[in-house]
């Protein structure tokens, strides 16, 4: 009759135990406060002296992290190194230990403090599935006592329960962590696309065209328009190295280093001059932007462009019908200090089309890894070139996503097509409204 009744004692225990734990795991998503619960709970119920969460880290200098000690008592626990105490012992073999007296076990090597000030240890991994997050323990039953049995069986149960709350707490403040950053990444994008041009140039002379896909939510190519003068547009396309937010973040701020250079506008390579001296005090070392400044002057239909490491303008001439790319040679921006720019210059006729673009473009890959390539970037253009900008712009980026077999992209992708309509140029050119 008195063992029945005891062990209906010890299910009432355990189930009142059990219910605390899952009513402190209701009020709170904090893990310290719920392991804080968890320690304080199992020292009442197994009369220690003190207790311990010991949780795994990823730190190799610190693979374990004592993050709640409690105690009844003045006596301090010392840490326990992995892989030759007791913790160690019950990480590697993931069952419970239990010591009666620490002094006389030789399993294990101890200091004499922790002989003196420890009697009885008894110590559970804590798991979850195939999760193994540390151990708890107890250490010092009441009274001299030892650990018994139905301890090791309570105890057992408190650090499965602790497993799987650890668990449930840690996949809910990640998908917490989740839902923040997918909050900042959609406040970062709203601000970037503040930040590009609402609308395009509007010219009686060039039909100009605009296609912008960034690979993740925000993007680190950048392109803009510029009023120069009463007569002058400025165009620019420029990709900054990597991709994700930390190339946004620098996008933005080459646009307020560019507008700010465009007050003192004098030509295509003193723009990139004066924003590269900029960027170089203030960039990272491992940051670098490449970019193609262009001007276009409706009036004499020129266009003249200078480049900072940039792919090269694939220009196409519509009378001859032929198809090739203009380098301009230049060092990319933020590499290096006090260096100069050279200039080119295309005289563009009816029917003449030509596009700047970024590396995400020619170096789609398919799944065999080979890249789209400048060359089939030429083909396609041959191809569609009676198509008007707009259309044959969406037709090199349906390409290339034909190619590489994806609605998606790896890198970001940003392309600017400029043709010259089929008839005289209209002297009332409008140059892009600030």
């Amino acid at each position: 009759m008195n063992d029945e009744l005891h062990k209906l004692q010890i299910a009432v225990e355990e189930l009142s135990i059990l219910n605390d734990l899952a009513v402190a795991a209701s009020t709170t998503l904090e893990v310290e406060k719920m392991l804080d619960i968890i320690v304080h709970k199992s020292i009442k119920a197994l009369h220690a002296e003190q207790g311990a969460i010991q949780l795994i880290t990823e730190q190799s200098d610190a693979p374990l992290k004592t993050l709640i000690r409690q105690m009844d008592s003045e006596n301090q626990l010392l840490r326990y190194k992995v892989g030759i105490n007791i913790t160690g012992w019950v990480l590697k073999y993931q069952k419970p230990l239990v010591i009666d007296d620490l002094s006389s076990d030789l399993r294990f090597h101890t200091t004499e403090t922790e002989r003196k000030e420890i009697r009885s240890v008894l110590c559970v991994p804590i798991q979850f599935r195939a999760h193994l997050f540390g151990v708890l323990m107890v250490v010092n039953r009441m009274n001299n006592g030892r650990f018994t049995e139905d301890d090791q069986r309570l105890l057992s149960i408190i650090a499965s329960q602790s497993g799987q709350l650890i668990y449930n707490l840690q996949m809910q403040q990640a998908e917490l962590e989740k839902q923040r950053l997918r909050q900042e990444l959609d406040m970062a994008q709203k601000i970037q696309k503040s930040l590009l041009p609402k609308c395009h140039p509007v010219s009686e002379s060039f039909d100009i065209t605009i296609c912008y896909e960034p690979a993740e939510t925000v993007a680190g190519d950048y392109y803009d328009y510029f009023r120069l003068n009463d007569h002058l547009t400025g165009i620019v396309i420029a990709d900054v190295s990597g991709h994700g937010t930390s190339a946004a973040l620098v996008m933005t701020m080459v646009k307020g280093v560019l507008h700010s250079v465009c007050k003192s506008y004098r030509s295509p390579a003193q723009m990139l001059g004066d924003v590269n001296t900029i960027l170089c005090g203030i960039l990272p070392p491992q940051i670098f932007i490449t970019m193609v400044f262009m001007q276009l002057d409706p009036r004499s239909l020129q266009l003249r462009f200078a480049s900072a490491g940039h792919n090269p303008l694939l220009f196409y001439h519509g009378a001859g019908r032929t198809c090739e790319f203009l380098e301009c040679r230049g060092l990319a921006l933020g590499v290096k200090r006090d260096i100069s720019y050279i200039e080119r210059e295309v005289k563009m006729s009816p029917g003449d089309f030509l596009l700047a673009y970024t590396d995400g473009v020619i170096e789609a890959a398919a799944s065999s890894h080979e890249i789209f390539g400048e060359e089939r970037l030429l083909e396609t253009v041959r191809m569609a070139m009676e198509e008007e900008a707009s259309d044959l712009v969406c037709r090199i980026r349906q390409t290339v996503c034909d190619f590489s077999g994806r609605t998606s992209h790896e890198d970001d992708m940003a392309m600017i097509g400029i043709k010259m309509k089929n008839k005289e140029a209209n002297r009332d050119h409008q140059p892009v409204k600030e």
